[in-house]
């Protein structure tokens, strides 16, 4: 409310007719003066804080609003600023943020992103960024994009290479994303425009057979990638001898090899399984999953791939089993789980997955999926494979552990297998 008040002035002075005193002058004069610099203060106020269609008389238009709320409003024809941040990028470009809401632009060469000036935390904002040009090249995206997580974020750009880096997609010379930040740029969610994400439905993980809760008819999953193998070696011990590492190769896993076999006995395009890992470069292979004896092999050499067999995971039915969370009480080297509590709802072939610190200090990894083999009493050995609805091989990996495992436990799935899986074959 404006602070002008006129009622101190006598409009009725002076008083035709007569002598009047120049006092009312002076009284009148000093109100009206008071008045005059309250409307200039208030005038100045206004030209300093008002949002307006048009610059004033010798002031600059600055509607910057500083994060003011406005609520409740009706807003029609709205338009957002663009910004050319240049038509050659190459190496580091920034992105101001608070320039324009639509950024745009054309590389000469690989780029780094980095972006500034977001809104405060607590407050939303969402730019867009348009980049062209760019077959051949790469985009590299600060951390605060960079998720390691395989279902999310960068993760699930068709076009994602790791590590942060996004290329153009065959035949595709312009991508456009959207980006947002909740807490001023801290962790930024990345969201492709005109282009197609990796189905969110097609995530990576190896689910249980009976599924898990929110599974449902058409869920598909995949196995996370391995690393193909390449076979240098055969030894008539029965091993062969790869120039890789064979830390990702376990018992019962399934494999298949493809190139030019150098070894009789080894079918180009036939499953068989890791029996052995003997070391980080040498390992042994079963014909049957069973993995009783090893495959005959004699000494040679040449060059051959290994591939670990993996999977397409397909939901045929709902979701409709029931978990069952149990405490571990103490494990013994090399295979002996124990559960301390009740071993109700515990059974053979039944998939298993620990919980807890990573590793705890039982050997076990935890979030994959492993299956009873046996149950006795109250302890229980597990495999990491199950063939034709029987646990596999034993895990052989359980390290000794005295008293109570405080960090680790397991929750065991009861249920009816609504999972399928199809083998993914090199080619």
């Amino acid at each position: 409310m404006s602070q002008i008040n006129t009622n101190s002035i006598d409009v009725n002075y002076p008083i035709p007719g007569q002598n009047n005193s120049s006092q009312g002058f002076r009284t009148n004069f000093t109100s009206i003066k008071n008045n005059l610099d309250t409307a200039g203060n208030e005038i100045t106020e206004l030209q300093n804080n008002a949002v307006l269609k048009s610059a004033l008389s010798g002031i600059t238009l600055n509607n910057d609003m500083a994060n003011t709320l406005i609520s409740n409003a009706a807003v029609r024809s709205f338009r957002h600023t663009t910004y050319n941040l240049g038509n050659s990028l190459s190496g580091t470009v920034v992105v101001d943020s608070s320039v324009a809401d639509y950024n745009y632009g054309n590389v000469s060469g690989n780029i780094t992103l980095q972006f500034s000036s977001w809104a405060p935390t607590n407050t939303s904002q969402t730019i867009i960024l348009q980049l062209g040009n760019l077959t051949g090249k790469t985009i590299t995206f600060p951390t605060a994009v960079s998720y390691t997580n395989d279902n999310a974020g960068l993760t699930l750009l068709e076009n994602y290479q790791g590590s942060g880096v996004v290329s153009a997609p065959f035949n595709t010379d312009q991508l456009t994303f959207a980006l947002s930040t909740v807490d001023c740029g801290n962790t930024l969610y990345i969201e492709p425009l005109y282009r197609s994400q990796q189905s969110s439905q097609i995530v990576k993980r190896a689910p249980p057979v009976t599924g898990q809760q929110g599974d449902r008819v058409g869920t598909v999953c995949v196995d996370t990638a391995l690393d193909q193998l390449v076979i240098t070696n055969t030894n008539a011990a029965d091993y062969l001898t790869t120039s890789g590492n064979t830390t990702q190769l376990y018992p019962g896993m399934a494999v298949s090899f493809t190139g030019t076999s150098f070894e009789a006995n080894i079918v180009i395009g036939t499953t068989y399984y890791v029996r052995n890992v003997v070391s980080s470069t040498t390992f042994t292979i079963s014909s049957t999953s069973a993995i009783s004896s090893n495959l005959d092999l004699s000494t040679a050499s040449g060059t051959m791939y290994c591939n670990p067999v993996s999977y397409m995971y397909i939901a045929t039915d709902n979701y409709s089993g029931n978990t069952f969370d149990k405490n571990i009480g103490s494990t013994t080297a090399p295979s002996t789980i124990t559960i301390s509590s009740a071993m109700s709802n515990v059974a053979v072939n039944q998939p298993i997955i620990f919980t807890g610190t990573v590793g705890g200090n039982t050997g076990v990894s935890v979030d994959s999926v492993f299956y009873i083999k046996t149950v006795v009493g109250s302890a229980i050995t597990v495999s990491q494979t199950r063939y034709n609805g029987v646990a596999g091989p034993t895990y052989t990996g359980v390290l000794t552990t005295s008293g109570a495992t405080t960090d680790i436990d397991c929750t065991v799935y009861e249920g009816p297998d609504i999972f399928k899986r199809v083998t993914l074959n090199p080619y």
